[in-house]
């Protein structure tokens, strides 16, 4: 954003310059350059999905087992 406010209104861009901020903000993201059609986004969401559910079942799956501990020691 920096790079292109300080151009001037005539000046033409370095477009080298510019292609490599967007190839690194993909690297960063772990992006893949080769995929033209925009359908990493929809991978991520799917992955950020799967991932969200899989933190939740770990949640719920662990509660059960506190339950039981604290039965335990009540019978105990």
């Amino acid at each position: 954003m920096e790079y292109c406010r300080s151009l001037k209104f005539e000046e033409e861009p370095n477009y080298k310059t510019c292609i490599g901020f967007f190839e690194g903000c993909m690297q960063r993201h772990n992006f893949d350059p080769q995929v033209f059609d925009y359908t990493w986004k929809q991978n991520r969401l799917a992955k950020d999905k799967e991932a969200l559910k899989s933190s939740l079942m770990n949640i719920i799956q662990k509660k059960p087992k506190k339950q039981q501990e604290e039965k335990k020691q009540e019978v105990s």
